[in-house]
């Protein structure tokens, strides 16, 4: 069976580019039966604490107030495939293709959901090549001629500094055009 992992990973590496394009990763054992991974994806976006368990394949979550908030999500069978081959591969660092600047991560800003609390006014989903969905906060700003800022899930991270940049920008022409 690993043998047949090992052939498949270059072939789900080799993949078209986008967010399901694993350039590194790191997977260690985290507790007995479980692994933990951080996976950078297309060069430009990471995720950190995706878990193997027994059951499957989990991404990271927080919990606050006593609910469960999932705000990093697979979208597609390639990025879900891709990271189950990396965990499969096993323990250690892995690199897929050598890792790009993302001038090529395409992303889609979705309708904002308006929330009710004092400094979070809205929740936005973004959508990284079809495969990766992730939930950002529009918050109130305290900074002086600022209105708001976006918040991210403290498990993803953008490496690529102009995208995060581009992808915000956005977000907050989105949040104006709303009037929010």
């Amino acid at each position: 069976m690993r043998l047949k992992v090992l052939l498949l990973l270059p072939l789900l590496l080799a993949a078209p580019a986008g967010a399901a394009e694993l350039t590194a990763w790191d997977i260690k054992v985290s507790s007995p039966g479980v692994l933990s991974g951080d996976f950078v994806f297309a060069g430009a976006l990471e995720v950190r604490g995706v878990e193997m368990r027994p059951e499957g394949l989990f991404m990271p979550s927080e919990e606050f107030g006593g609910r469960t908030y999932r705000d990093v999500k697979l979208l597609s069978k390639t990025a879900y495939a891709a990271l189950d081959a990396a965990f499969k591969a096993g323990e250690g660092e892995g690199k897929g293709k050598a890792a790009k600047k993302s001038g090529k991560v395409s992303w889609t800003v979705k309708e904002p959901r308006k929330m009710g609390g004092k400094s979070r006014k809205a929740n936005i989903d973004v959508e990284f090549d079809g495969d990766l969905l992730v939930t950002a906060g529009l918050l109130l700003s305290n900074r002086g001629g600022e209105k708001y800022w976006i918040a991210w899930p403290r498990y993803f991270v953008f490496i690529d500094k102009k995208l995060k940049t581009a992808v915000e920008r956005d977000l907050l022409e989105l949040a104006a055009k709303e009037g929010l």
